[in-house]
């Protein structure tokens, strides 16, 4: 390591330049060092092609003072500098020397997302009152598309020092504008980097704010160099990097990962303290960045269900400052010989007349490799109109694929495309059933799907849809499909999909169901990330049907929830460097266990939710998620002094005009009756 330390007010009488006495951020001892660069996962906020956007308000995680401002928020920009305020400007050039104050630039350029690895990032790690706050950026590039850039900005708690980190950059033949440095509260308290010699070793403080640094490649910098603007020595500078190994399917059970042995993709692991989780990628590597290496972490596997872990037996612990933290691999062997597949299909509402996208995905869960079929009975106002691939043999509303050596853990889609009848009403139901075989496997249940579909006239076409709608078991399996359109008017070359996930919900139980594109995918921090790099999505005035595309995946919540705890979910749609389509909000809520089911005839579940009731109950079909009813509420005489006509399951009923006691809840519907007792407290 290399250290040389700078004192700004040494050069003043060199550049005879005077500083108002009132400066602070001129005053900040400059050093130069050599350290480490180690990448973050951290809280992303741009989207692929972001350029000139400034993020704004997000949390340092403490209050931290540049110069005599005090700030706990931030405005993060593409162009490699942060504000330390909650309205940031967007400045691409002048980025020092501009109107704007409080600036930290660590490579204040005109930079853009455009590389398929580039990502903006930021994080606060560490407990107080020795927390840093880390801003970074990934594999980024000039406006013209050239150079591939990483770099961080360091903020820490206490000693308020700013540190500036760089990765072993590739830089542009000639030289770009781009500014060093930092700005206070006006344009006359500023230190600004500039080098005449060409070394970014040799920088220092020049005396105009309109310095800029020389960058091209002759002017490059070692990965790991650092420029240092406070006490940025001794504690306040922990120990990081990064905690990796595999998941992989050890076919031998010998607990090592052969040659022949594949990585296990998007599983799911936990990391204490903190409560962190990671996700494998596609090759089955996972990786998590610590910041102090002192901390024992103790790293946790999800169990796959009819698959042993085999290595180790338990989590893994690991200290960084004693022990090594690579190949923190997990071994799982197969059970031999179970038979288990399933099958689903999201059943959003459909519109008359238009072409309705079903994707369809289904899943060998077991460990014994299969062959069979996939029927489709389509509602009888569904005409078929394509599916890739094709069905192997069409007899009137009835579809059949033949699907044969479905791997252990391999997925596969199909591509159905239907047409709703013009004679569909608003409110109509479409009913058609998915089934795959074999249907005596482990789990039949999982083997057939009623999809029952409500028509609708409009919609959202980027929505999000949680099935079961509405009430869900404490610890009930949810499955979430997020649906994307381009309803722009030119192709959508990236599409990123983020999820931050209820906190009620558990991110260990995550399971990955399907796309209809090829994506990366990634947890951190709570969020679910879906990258559809390169998709080249048509707009839909030029290709309808190809415009669409979807993710699904299912996921449960958490136990022990008290009943009517609310489960919501938001997900943000990002088409090239646009603002986020935000979809809809769902909310399913965890249900209270309901009266007794009395007389029925037909078929008609349903339950009655909370009972017993305040002033409002939640009725549930369980035969339709469309079905509606009608409810008279008796009193034990037989008096009726309340009616409805026309629920929807899982709508609400206000019950607060009924006086306290038992009343009988008499529900009917195409299915048939059912009364339940229900008490008014």
């Amino acid at each position: 390591m290399f250290k040389k330390v700078l004192q700004f007010c040494a050069l003043l009488a060199c550049f005879s330049f005077a500083i108002e006495a009132k400066s602070q951020v001129a005053a900040i001892p400059f050093t130069a060092a050599l350290d480490t660069f180690a990448p973050i996962s951290g809280t992303t906020v741009d989207a692929p092609n972001a350029d000139d956007v400034s993020y704004q308000a997000l949390p340092i995680g403490f209050t931290f003072n540049l110069g005599g401002h005090s700030s706990d928020v931030m405005s993060v920009n593409t162009n490699g500098y942060i504000e330390l305020d909650s309205t940031g400007g967007n400045n691409f050039t002048s980025i020092l020397s501009g109107s704007r104050n409080n600036i930290v630039a660590a490579f204040g350029a005109d930079l853009r997302h455009m590389l398929g690895t580039a990502s903006l990032q930021y994080g606060t790690y560490g407990t107080a009152p020795n927390r840093v706050c880390i801003i970074q950026w990934l594999h980024y590039s000039y406006f013209n598309n050239v150079g591939d850039i990483s770099f961080q900005i360091h903020l820490y708690e206490g000693t308020n020092c700013v540190r500036f980190i760089y990765d072993s950059n590739t830089l542009n033949g000639s030289p770009m504008n781009t500014q060093i440095g930092m700005r206070g509260t006006t344009n006359l308290d500023y230190l600004v980097l500039g080098d005449t010699t060409c070394s970014w070793a040799n920088a220092y403080p020049f005396p105009l704010i309109t310095t800029l640094f020389p960058v091209s490649t002759s002017c490059s910098m070692p990965s790991g160099f650092a420029f240092h603007f406070g006490p940025c020595s001794g504690t306040a500078i922990m120990s990081l990097g990064f905690l990796t190994g595999t998941v992989y399917d050890d076919v031998n059970g010998n607990g090592v990962q052969d040659v022949s042995e594949a990585g296990i993709p998007h599983h799911v692991l936990n990391i204490q303290p903190g409560n962190h989780y990671v996700a494998t990628d596609a090759a089955g590597n996972y990786s998590f960045f610590y910041f102090d290496s002192t901390i024992t972490y103790t790293i946790t596997a999800q169990p796959i269900t009819y698959w042993n872990q085999t290595a180790p037996t338990g989590p893994i612990t690991c200290q960084p400052s004693t022990q090594s933290t690579s190949g923190l691999d997990f071994a799982f062997t197969m059970i031999p010989g179970i038979h288990e597949v399933s099958i689903t299909c999201p059943s959003w509402p459909a519109r008359p007349g238009q072409a309705e996208p079903m994707p369809i995905w289904y899943e060998n869960n077991g460990t014994a490799i299969e062959s069979d079929t996939i029927t489709f009975v389509m509602d009888s106002m569904y005409s078929y109109i394509s599916a890739t691939p094709a069905p192997d043999a069409i007899n009137g509303q009835t579809l059949l694929w033949y699907y044969s050596n479905l791997a252990p853990g391999q997925r596969g889609h199909i591509q159905l495309s239907l047409m709703p009848s013009l004679a569909l009403l608003l409110g109509d139901s479409l009913h058609s059933s998915l089934t795959i075989g074999p249907l005596n496997d482990t789990i039949p249940g999982n083997n057939v799907l009623a999809l029952d579909q409500l028509v609708s006239l409009a919609w959202d076409p980027n929505d999000k849809l949680a099935e079961p709608r509405n009430v869900i078991t404490d610890g009930g399996l949810l499955r979430y499909t997020i649906r994307f359109q381009n309803t722009g008017n030119a192709v959508a070359y990236n599409v990123v999909v983020r999820d931050t996930l209820d906190a009620n919900l558990d991110p260990m139980s995550f399971h990955l169901i399907g796309a209809t594109h090829p994506m990366n995918f990634s947890l951190e921090q709570g969020v679910l990330t879906f990258t559809f790099y390169n998709i080249m999505l048509p707009d839909s005035g030029t290709d309808m049907a190809g415009s669409n595309g979807s993710v699904s995946f299912t996921i449960r919540t958490r136990t022990g929830l008290a009943p009517l705890t609310d489960i919501t979910n938001t997900a943000g749609i990002y088409f090239d460097h646009n603002p986020a389509v935000i979809t809809n909000t769902t909310v399913n809520t965890i249900e209270m266990l309901t009266a007794v089911a009395g007389v029925s005839a037909g078929n008609l579940e349903v339950t009655v939710s909370p009972n017993p009731a305040g002033e409002r109950v939640r009725l549930l079909f369980g035969k339709s998620q469309h079905e509606q009813g009608n409810l008279s509420v008796l009193t034990l005489d037989g008096r009726i002094v309340m009616s409805k006509t026309g629920l929807r399951s899982g709508e609400w009923v206000d019950v607060s005009g009924l006086a306290t006691g038992t009343y009988l809840f008499n529900l009917s519907s195409e299915s048939g009756v059912a009364t339940l007792r229900v008490i008014r407290q």
